[in-house]
């Protein structure tokens, strides 16, 4: 049987020898999140200058390091990929990691494509309200949007007004690509 130790170490191995975001199990951050709190639980139940105790202290120090470690190569590698394409295979603790740099990177490509044109870059990001207008690269069937009504079907190459975070969506998993006006 793996022991959350051995499993961290292993994933934090894998993950500094591979370039591309390898996939964890889907309870593997809670799992690490349970075992800590019982360390320290069973460090604090000890007499502080035994040798268990001494050991107990060691593994907990090793294990956060390991997982703090694993995350920061984790989003250095989500980092690189946001606002590149479909959304990778990650955690759902490391989602709104992926949507915040997706969001950060598009509107790097907005101010980028403001400058290159000869236009002001806007101070701040578009506010996440409102329409899209997108492309789509594929057919889509119909889809029930945030504003309780039904988009679609949509069929590759059309082009259609949605509402934000359904548009986010479609672009973050590679459906569809945000067009913006021309000046």
């Amino acid at each position: 049987m793996t022991t959350i130790y051995d499993e961290t170490f292993e994933a934090w191995k894998t993950e500094s020898q591979s370039s591309e975001l390898q996939n964890l199990r889907p309870d593997y951050y809670r799992d690490v999140a349970a075992h800590i709190r019982r360390l320290k639980e069973a460090q604090r139940n000890l007499d502080q200058k035994s040798l268990k105790a001494a050991l107990l202290e060691d593994e907990l120090g090793r294990l956060q390091q390991l997982v703090q470690q694993l995350l920061e190569k984790r989003i250095e590698k989500i980092a690189r990929t946001a606002g590149h394409g479909p959304q990778p295979s990650v955690a759902t603790m490391e989602k709104w990691v992926f949507e915040e740099y997706t969001e950060i990177a598009h509107h790097i490509d907005r101010v980028r494509e403001d400058l290159t044109r000869g236009q002001e870059p806007p101070l701040s990001p578009d506010k996440k309200k409102g329409s899209i207008l997108v492309r789509f690269l594929k057919d889509v069937p119909s889809i029930m949007g945030v504003d309780l009504r039904a988009h679609g079907p949509f069929l590759k190459e059309d082009i259609a007004s949605l509402p934000w975070e359904n548009a986010e969506s479609l672009i973050r998993q590679g459906t569809a690509v945000e067009l913006r006006a021309s000046a």
